[in-house]
């Protein structure tokens, strides 16, 4: 009896001392984020990754996309480039960014255990992908971050108002200039707005940088000013096409203007009016996914041709 009371002894020490060996070669890990994978939506957002503790530092961040390196610049905590166009990586509190035309990211390590990942709105068509690496020591913790494609918007409407420098100015621009020698007077019939460069030039601009990405595969034509008075705008139903090229349209003067020209060497130009017209706008658009607005500010700024002109002859 005493015996097998002595076995059980035995075997449960043995058992506890293999325990305790085993839980010391099991280390816990010294980085513990959170979430290690994060999905946002197109539209871009913010989500927050919190840590048990602080002793741990941003090595790089790659696009999963052909596993490369990114690279950035790189902030202190009070805001000072530290770096610039460089491999991204941040080893105390601060911020790391890569911000491109159609797509980005902020990460800011605000506290010594947290960081912030904010994601602009992806506009490029595709997904977008990439991965936050992580190090203590020779520990590596990996946390992905996966951007879905954006399933695009389509346009609401368009609105004009006049702001500060917006309104019409007029400029004049020298035409064609015509050179005679001949050894009588005659009649030479031209055109007053002929030429190269004579037609109306119509072009929106915005500081947006996708002000344009979403509907470029689209022919939107959208109704213009066609007249300012008295700080009101006019329309009559013409109509433009909204891109960020500019478009051309044909000038609409066909009259013509019959100079006489006398004997000998002689030579005139046409000096043409031409007018300038800025105006601002506001476009909404309607995203496909959530239904919610997306309003894009800008000019619309054209050049046309008044009608008015004046012959100007040379020595």
């Amino acid at each position: 009896m005493k015996n097998s009371k002595f076995s059980k002894i035995f075997v449960a020490l043995f058992l506890l001392i293999g325990l305790i060996s085993c839980s010391n070669d099991d280390e816990i890990p010294t980085i513990q984020p959170s979430t290690s994978y994060i999905e946002m939506e197109a539209e871009g957002g913010e989500t927050e990754i919190t840590f048990s503790n602080s002793d741990w530092q941003i090595a790089e961040v790659r696009n999963q996309n052909g596993n490369v390196t990114i690279q950035g610049s790189t902030y202190s905590q009070d805001g000072e480039m530290i770096k610039e166009n460089s491999v991204l990586s941040l080893e105390v509190e601060g911020k790391i960014e890569a911000l491109w035309d159609s797509k980005g990211f902020v990460i800011t390590r605000g506290t010594p255990s947290s960081l912030k990942v904010f994601l602009k709105e992806n506009s490029t068509g595709e997904e977008f992908s990439f991965t936050v690496l992580l190090k203590s020591g020779e520990e590596v913790k990996e946390v992905e971050v996966f951007q879905k494609k954006s399933q695009g918007y389509q346009f609401d409407s368009i609105e004009f108002n006049l702001k500060e420098n917006d309104g019409d100015s007029l400029f004049v621009k020298k035409g064609t200039t015509y050179r005679f020698n001949g050894p009588q007077s005659q009649e030479f019939t031209v055109s007053p707005y002929g030429g190269i460069d004579v037609d109306k030039h119509s072009i929106f601009l915005s500081s947006k940088k996708d002000a344009f990405v979403w509907i470029e595969n689209d022919s939107i034509m959208v109704e213009v000013p066609t007249d300012i008075y008295n700080n009101e705008l006019y329309f009559n139903g013409e109509k433009r096409l909204y891109g960020k090229y500019s478009s051309i349209n044909p000038h609409g003067y066909e009259e013509m203007e019959t100079v006489a020209i006398p004997a000998g060497q002689s030579s005139f130009y046409i000096e043409q009016k031409w007018r300038k017209r800025q105006v601002s706008y506001e476009l909404t658009l309607i995203n496909n996914r959530t239904g919610e607005e997306k309003i894009i500010e800008g000019r619309w700024i054209e050049t046309a041709p008044t009608g008015e002109y004046s012959i100007k002859w040379q020595g």
